[in-house]
């Protein structure tokens, strides 16, 4: 009877942890505007210091399970999304850089999808990409050009997604330099 007693006990503490879990930390910026105005691995993308009302909260800089460099950029508060243990910050509108060849559009139109979205091409600026709608209030906008796959997500909010792809802003330019016509993709190796 001990046995199935502690059995019992054995069973219950995993699952008890698991709820009490701690969320993950906020992100917090790791590094500046200036760092990002002189990184070269890819181009990198922004919308200025704030956007429709968001203020910019974080820029990141990481590397994910590939090894792929990453750089965010968070527009607006973010806020915890998703379950134990999966759980994440997400704000209201993050704009996600990577090399090109670290997600191409082959890859992304080869992942199996898990949840119900609408997926409809695009054309930003000159150059094709891919709307994945999953709610009027959440979208991700992927597209490529120069080196860099560009990543928009909006999350709880009614801001216009494509309208946020098409003012996009080199990082390296003046603020308030023309919107000129993104750079069509290139296959460089990583």
């Amino acid at each position: 009877m001990a046995a199935i007693g502690l059995l019992g006990l054995v069973a219950v503490t995993p699952m008890g942890c698991f709820l009490d879990m701690d969320p993950p930390p906020k992100p917090v910026s790791n590094w500046t505007v200036e760092d990002a105005r002189g990184f070269d691995e890819f181009p990198l993308y922004w919308l200025g210091e704030s956007y429709e009302e968001l203020a910019l909260t974080s820029m990141r800089l990481s590397t994910d399970g590939e090894g792929f460099r990453h750089a965010s950029f968070f527009y607006g508060e973010p806020s915890l999304a998703g379950g134990a243990p999966s759980q994440s910050w997400l704000p209201p509108l993050e704009v996600d850089m990577q090399p090109y060849c670290g997600y191409s559009p082959e890859e992304f139109l080869g992942h199996e999808r898990y949840v119900d979205s609408d997926i409809s091409s695009v054309q930003i600026r000159g150059v094709d990409g891919y709307l994945e709608r999953y709610s009027s209030s959440e979208a991700t906008l992927v597209l490529w050009t120069g080196g860099s796959e560009v990543l928009l997500r909006t999350w709880k909010t009614d801001l216009d997604t494509e309208q946020a792809a098409r003012n996009l802003i080199p990082i390296a330019d003046e603020l308030g330099a023309p919107l000129n016509p993104l750079s069509p993709p290139t296959t460089t190796s990583c």
